[in-house]
């Protein structure tokens, strides 16, 4: 392995965890404990009004749910009792992303640290990291929660690389959001790469160097950057 490159560290959620994959299980589950105190709401409803108001996981499901509820049409006491729900059962239809927990092992296999740095509340992050595995896949584990830190700031990529004991520039991150993921983890010394899952690269943003579309093209891209 490459002496340029020490460290691999990763998105959570639409990264190594395949969220929208979640949610498709986990939203019809919530659904049938709920659907009583949703007056003439549909599953297809409800469904809906969560993705639209979710907007890919950039809302904090503490402003989501409350939302939810009052956009269906039901009170304040519904949102927290769906909010509650969530953070006790999402975590357990978590769904890793196609080949992640493979990728890491390979990594750490060939000499290199790795770790998830996840913007998110503490409780819901560690429990699918948990649940998935990938708790014992990884050297660290930060999230933004713990270290009053969010992506895209730098100082949570170097937060990470100071306790792996490498520098920012020895170090890649893979996530599929630009800004907070790419660029954040550029303007720390990191190099970024876009993990597309899917999405495209915004127009407005200078295409990334560094590009995949599967999780096995992590190590061809290390390789490539000696």
């Amino acid at each position: 392995m490459p002496d340029l490159i020490e460290a691999a560290m990763f998105d959570l959620d639409e990264t190594l965890i395949d969220r929208r994959a979640a949610l498709k299980a986990f939203l019809p589950d919530q659904f049938k404990r709920f659907g009583d105190q949703l007056q003439d709401v549909t599953f297809q409803t409800f469904e809906a009004t969560f993705f639209a108001l979710e907007k890919e996981g950039l809302v904090d499901k503490h402003r989501l749910y409350p939302r939810l509820a009052a956009t269906l049409g039901a009170g304040s006491r519904c949102g927290a009792r769906l909010l509650s729900d969530f953070q006790t059962r999402y975590p357990h239809f978590a769904r890793l992303s196609v080949g992640a927990l493979e990728m890491l092992i390979v990594l750490r296999a060939r000499g290199l640290k790795t770790a998830i740095i996840s913007n998110g509340h503490a409780g819901v992050q560690s429990a699918k990291i948990e649940i998935t595995g990938l708790k014992d896949a990884v050297d660290l584990v930060v999230i933004s929660e713990d270290v009053g830190l969010r992506k895209p700031d730098p100082r949570i990529f170097q937060h990470a690389a100071e306790r792996l004991g490498v520098t920012p520039a020895h170090c890649i991150f893979v996530g599929d959001n630009p800004q907070a993921d790419v660029l954040g983890a550029e303007a720390s010394g990191m190099t970024g790469i876009f993990y597309s899952a899917g999405s495209s690269w915004p127009d407005t943003l200078p295409f990334p160097k560094y590009s995949i579309e599967t999780l096995v093209e992590v190590l061809p891209v290390i390789e490539a950057l000696a």
